[in-house]
């Protein structure tokens, strides 16, 4: 996935999520994309998405993605 790509994913996944379970929905994306999160800055993803100042807790899930597993 290019930069691009995960600003437009991260900004859905913000934007779909119920009010008051916004910050859970951002580490559970960073969890879900940690892979792909490796190749870029985070930084510059949560930029791309437009969402605030979301960074720390992309970081968090995607350093949570070693330790959890997603339900389906």
């Amino acid at each position: 996935m290019t930069v691009e790509e995960l600003g437009r994913s991260l900004a859905l996944a913000y934007s779909h999520a119920p009010e008051r379970s916004k910050a859970a929905h951002v580490v559970l994306w960073g969890i879900a994309n940690a892979d792909a999160l490796e190749a870029c800055s985070i930084a510059e993803v949560v930029d791309i998405s437009g969402i605030g100042k979301w960074g720390p807790q992309v970081a968090l899930g995607a350093k949570l993605s070693d330790y959890v597993a997603l339900k389906s």
